[in-house]
């Protein structure tokens, strides 16, 4: 497929005649966000999602917890804050889901890592959502059941499991790589001094109830056996409430409720404190090192051939990791894929300015959020399979090919079924041109059009953006970036997405990435083969520190067609220095009887058979076969990845061999034994009993 450079495109525009106007009635449109007075929801529809329930085993523990006296009380200072100590991550949202019990658990679960570990993560409440085995969902439920997943699992981070205010969502999480695992959580008793001391480890989840009237700032109710809700207290401040003291009180209800997501209740008000909850975290930094860093190799039509990757954690946290297979290029279920300017198979970025020579773009009467209705391309523009001659452009970063009427702006994951659909989000978020800013609309009327968001100030006015999307017949897609933020650059979403929102490629989501003089490309290519030529032995795990994980990886050319195939082993970790690492596969596929090498360029064909007897108390015999003479290294391992012996380390014909392991001075235990031919490994495991 041709495209057409960002120099061809600037000559264009230079050329072109002055351009027609277009423009179209908009309407109002609504979704989730920031912006209180459209996207927020009310009070009283906050108190049709407060979804605590509470088991009655766990009021009977609480109620036996209760009756012990206070203790003594740790820290008698006024105020304590972890916000001010950098312990508590930010604000959420659960929207309209009965999920405060799982904000609260997850909450109280990342400020305990972020404390131990100093990793802000941002972890799945969707994840908890899904995957909880207790019953909570959106209809209601208890922390304890999320503590379990994060126990269990381990918890993965949002970006893999976006949030969706909706348990019908699949549990995907055996995609994700656990970040941080739980391994316990600590009942509080229900009284000030109790709860204090646990709040010097960390924010706690804890209850209380929500009344009608409630307000945010130090409202008092007497406390009822009656309770709804779950947050985190996050510390105290005794001189609050007209010398009542109070919680401080981080809730799931967004930014725009209380003091930017915080409430300050009365100690023992509402209930405030009951069926408090601490998780514990072990804490620990793992490090992540892996080998081979690449994998070249050439497997026969009719045969295949096992690679061993060793995954070490050189740090003094638990390494979890996932290994998977990937293709070279990412491309969704249609086929399209992006490189941005980063990357050395990306776009060269080179800005087009059309603030002379194009029209400048009617959103309507609301330029807040506002829709320009159908432009003319004057061209035909294929998308998802779909030709297409207009195209609508909203204020708030997007542009789509069909929907001309809404307006949104609470920038969600891609791709999702709510409109808009059929877009171009090139930088999705809540742009207000009420505080300046202009679009441009440019088209040649012949096989090229650019949309230009200029200089436009985001809601909050955080930040002032300039960027625009360019079209070249008959599918090329590219976004440029000039001058963006400083400030909201973690609150976009970029990507494209099909008429129905099934299919969708995103770039990112609410994380930063984005910077000044970018660009991205989108293009199509035929979908290739399937991954199903590697298959992976168990790629999920968990590594102690100073100990290796051994994964085999098989690689198969049955039913493959001779030549090259190339992918990727995506390695994942929660290593926070390398929590994604590429291992690249160049595989080629040859007809054996076919291909003349000279006797040291021969392929081996290694086999490496599981050792007899296994378990074994004494000894084992271990067998091997070789295709051609190559130097042969056979070694034994203990579980942390320390060599105990070498049973083979010479040079040998092809063959079938046997080598014994006499332990008769080893420990019980798993041991690895490892062999390496030229330059192919195997590895197998094996248990000795005493």
């Amino acid at each position: 497929m041709m495209r057409k450079s960002i120099a061809i495109l600037l000559a264009i525009a230079v050329m072109a005649m002055s351009a027609t106007w277009a423009a179209a009635q908009q309407e109002s449109g609504q979704n989730s966000g920031q912006k209180p007075s459209k996207e927020t929801l009310s009070f009283e529809e906050r108190l049709q999602y407060l979804g605590l329930e509470i088991p009655d085993e766990v009021k009977k523990r609480f109620e036996d917890l209760d009756r012990l006296p206070p203790p003594v009380l740790l820290n008698t200072e006024d105020y304590f804050d972890w916000r001010t100590m950098g312990g508590v991550t930010p604000v959420k949202d659960q929207g309209n889901c009965g999920s405060c019990w799982d904000f609260a658990a997850t909450g109280a679960f990342e400020s305990a890592v972020l404390i131990a570990d100093s990793i802000e993560w941002d972890l799945s409440e969707q994840q908890v959502l899904s995957c909880n085995t207790g019953g909570s969902s959106c209809d209601g439920g208890w922390m304890e059941d999320a503590y379990a997943v994060f126990m269990g699992y381990g918890a993965v981070e949002e970006v893999c499991m976006p949030y969706q205010a909706d348990d019908n969502v699949p549990c995907t999480q055996e995609q994700c790589v656990p970040v941080a695992h739980q391994i316990g959580f600590e009942d509080i008793p229900n009284n000030v001094a109790a709860i204090k001391n646990a709040l010097l480890s960390g924010p706690v989840s804890t209850t209380f109830m929500v009344y009608p009237d409630f307000q945010y700032n130090c409202y008092w109710h007497d406390p009822t056996d009656e309770i709804n809700h779950a947050v985190v207290i996050v510390g105290w401040d005794d001189d609050m409430c007209s010398g009542l003291g109070a919680w401080i009180v981080k809730n799931s209800w967004g930014l725009d409720h209380g003091d930017n997501g915080y409430d300050y209740i009365p100690y023992n008000s509402c209930g405030i404190g009951r069926y408090t909850q601490r998780p514990i975290y072990g804490g620990g930094v793992p490090m992540l090192s892996y080998s081979p860093d690449s994998i070249s190799l050439s497997v026969p039509q009719n045969g295949s051939e096992l690679q061993t990757v060793e995954i070490s954690n050189l740090g003094d946290g638990n390494l979890n990791y996932l290994l998977q297979a990937v293709q070279s290029v990412q491309q969704d279920s249609f086929g399209y894929f992006w490189f941005d300017s980063d990357s050395s198979q990306g776009p060269q970025y080179g800005w087009i300015d059309i603030s002379s020579i194009g029209q400048v773009i009617d959103f309507g009467a609301d330029i807040d959020d506002g829709n320009s209705g159908p432009l003319d391309l004057g061209f035909t523009f294929s998308f998802y399979g779909n030709d297409f001659t207009s195209i609508c452009v909203c204020t708030n970063g997007w542009a789509s090919f069909t929907d001309s009427t809404s307006t949104e702006y609470g920038n969600v994951g891609i791709p999702d079924p709510e409109p808009p659909n059929n877009m171009l989000a090139v930088f999705y978020d809540d742009m207000n041109f009420e505080h300046g800013g202009t679009g441009y609309f440019y088209t040649n009327n012949s096989d090229s059009a650019i949309i230009t968001w200029q200089d436009v100030p985001d809601w909050r006015q955080e930040g002032i953006f300039t960027y625009q999307i360019i079209l070249v017949a008959p599918m090329s897609i590219t976004y440029q970036y000039e001058e963006m933020g400083p400030g909201r650059l973690d609150e976009c979403s970029i990507g494209i997405e099909n008429g129905d929102g099934s299919i969708g490629l995103e770039v990112i989501r609410n994380r930063e990435y984005m910077h000044n003089f970018m660009a991205i490309d989108f293009n199509w290519e035929p979908l290739p083969v399937p991954l199903t030529w590697i298959s992976i032995d168990d790629g999920v795990g968990a590594v102690s520190p100073n100990q290796t994980a051994f994964v085999d990886v098989v690689f198969s050319g049955i039913g493959l067609d001779i030549g090259t195939y190339d992918a990727r082993l995506r390695l994942a970790s929660n290593d926070p220095d390398n929590t994604v690492n590429d291992i690249p596969v160049i595989m080629e596929v040859v007809e054996q009887t076919a291909v003349s090498y000279p006797l040291s360029d021969l392929p081996i064909d290694l086999s490496l058979t599981q050792n007899y007897p296994n378990p074994f108390n004494a000894a084992t015999i271990i067998s091997y076969d070789l295709s051609r003479p190559a130097h042969v290294e056979l070694e034994v391992y203990n579980i942390i990845g320390q060599k105990i012996t070498t049973l083979v380390n010479g040079y040998q014909q092809a063959g079938s061999y046997q080598v014994t392991w006499n332990a008769d001075e080893t420990a019980s235990g798993f041991y690895f034994y490892k062999i390496k031919a030229g330059d192919h490994t195997q590895t197998r495991k094996m248990l000795l009993l005493r």
